[in-house]
């Protein structure tokens, strides 16, 4: 079904649209034909429909390509943090039980480590010698409930869940997000978010192609604090006109001293929550104003701020966009009562987490999903979030699951006890850092814990700081009272 709809996004785009990385570009004719060779070899290579297949690809032509053969297929695409550890690629692998892993070169010890030790036997890939069959086979018609991507999301509870999503919900927030950014041919979408981010691999290989535009892929070894400048010489150079990021990205961009011809009529924030200084630095350095979407790996793009007054509504992500719903439900917090929990719903939410009942009956509400945000609605119908229900914290554009990192910690037999919180970061564009307060089990040290933690978690989940404590402050009815953590590291 995406196969099918893609050749009819790419028959209507002009020549002079597709896939751009660095020198190269591909029109997407090429790009098409490239995705009809590469679904032949992978049938010929084994892969049926069904099969999720590990893709250890940075965000780039290549991703984009993979992914749409695999679709072509029946089989699910299924992008890997890049910066995930040995232990958290175990993990993702036996909970979606992959059939093959395909990745870059550079990549190649790591997807050996992930079969090793949760797929066996399973073949490996390497995108510099992909199967690329000259034949032709039929593929096959695909339903629009057939599964087509596996993302990770952090919930409020344990380890990320596997949140898969259909054709037509892909196909669905296309449509909703090139609609809602007014997406056209001439139209160049730069896209730095990792592929592994819902927002950084939708962006690229559905959104942008909606609209028939041309997505313009940029990365680069180096910290974004260094690489600014060779970005911001791209995006001139480029001319591009539409980008998307997480507000840190933004203002990192904006520190860059001098000035830069932009061309872009659209750039949006998303995963946190603008800051009114962070709106203003972007402005006042760049001479671009930041429009607020809301989105979710489980929701896809939902909400857009298509405000002609950015002013005064700068902080709201929007109204919901094509068919998205949503409702404020009552729900007890410092705001009053015209905030609660939102619950939204749209064509492109995801179904369900995979294999997990208990999650999927806390995430939804009668077809509803509680987003976990607090928020409210003004007369025009305009989200404005407020903050959260549930437990995440917000690191450098990521949302931690706290408990996640507890869990870790408490594998060593010398912590008994284990609650992270946030605090915020010296450093403002960070968000936060995150807390560990341990109650030990036998003797360890702060830097043990930590170098514990790197070696299991993702960099943007271990612990800046490690506080001892004799016990965690809890409840009457036993909860951990993470309010008065903070206040215990702050006094």
């Amino acid at each position: 079904m995406i196969y099918d709809n893609l050749l009819t996004l790419t028959a209507r785009a002009p020549i002079t649209s597709g896939l751009r990385q660095g020198e190269a570009f591909t029109p997407y004719a090429a790009v098409v034909e490239r995705i009809g060779r590469l679904a032949v070899g992978l049938t010929e290579r084994g892969i049926e429909r069904a099969d999720p297949v590990a893709l250890l690809i940075p965000n780039s032509p290549d991703l984009f390509a993979t992914a749409h053969a695999l679709f072509a297929i029946g089989a699910i695409a299924m992008p890997l943090g890049e910066t995930a550890t040995r232990s958290e690629l175990a993990i993702l692998a036996q909970k979606t039980g992959p059939r093959a892993v395909i990745s870059t070169p550079d990549r190649a010890a790591v997807a050996e480590m992930l079969i090793a030790d949760a797929a066996p036997g399973i073949p490996l890939f390497l995108t510099s010698a992909l199967p690329e069959a000259t034949g032709t086979i039929q593929l096959p018609k695909l339903p629009g409930d057939t599964t087509a991507l596996y993302l990770f999301s952090s919930g409020s509870t344990g380890l990320p869940k596997v949140v898969p999503h259909t054709h037509a919900e892909l196909i669905a927030d296309g449509e909703r997000a090139s609609t809602a950014w007014q997406i056209q041919p001439d139209d160049i979408v730069l896209d730095m978010l990792p592929g592994s981010f819902s927002m950084g691999f939708l962006l690229g290989a559905v959104q942008a192609v909606a609209g028939g535009a041309t997505a313009l892929y940029w990365s680069d070894p180096l910290p974004l604090a260094l690489s600014r400048e060779k970005l911001l010489d791209a995006m001139v150079r480029e001319r591009a006109t539409v980008m998307g990021a997480v507000p840190a990205m933004y203002e990192i961009i904006a520190g860059q001293p001098g000035n830069f011809d932009l061309r872009l009529r659209l750039a949006f924030s998303g995963g946190v929550a603008l800051k009114r200084s962070s709106f203003e630095v972007v402005r006042e350095r760049l001479g671009v104003t930041i429009r607020q979407d809301y989105g979710s790996t489980e929701a896809s793009m939902f909400s857009h701020n298509d405000s002609a007054d950015l002013d005064a509504s700068w902080a709201s992500v929007g109204k919901p966009a094509g068919d998205a719903e949503v409702r404020i439900v009552p729900f007890d917090t410092e705001f009053g009562p015209s905030v609660g929990e939102m619950e939204l719903r749209s064509s492109s939410l995801m179904r369900g987490y995979l294999g997990d009942a208990a999650a999927n009956a806390q995430a939804f509400d009668e077809g509803w999903f509680r987003t976990g945000d607090l928020a409210s609605l003004d007369e025009e119908g305009r989200i404005f979030i407020h903050g959260r229900s549930k437990l995440l914290i917000e690191v450098s554009g990521y949302k931690i699951d706290p408990i996640e990192v507890e869990e870790t910690l408490m594998t060593l037999p010398a912590v008994a006890e284990a609650a992270v919180t946030g605090l915020p970061d010296p450093d403002p564009r960070n968000g936060n850092r995150l807390i560990a307060f341990v109650v030990k089990g036998a003797d360890v040290s702060a830097d043990e814990l930590i170098r514990y933690a790197r070696e299991r978690l993702s960099v943007q989940k271990v612990p800046a700081e490690i506080a001892f404590i004799d016990a965690l402050p809890r409840s009457a009815a036993g909860k951990v009272l993470r309010a008065r953590l903070r206040e215990l590291q702050a006094g």
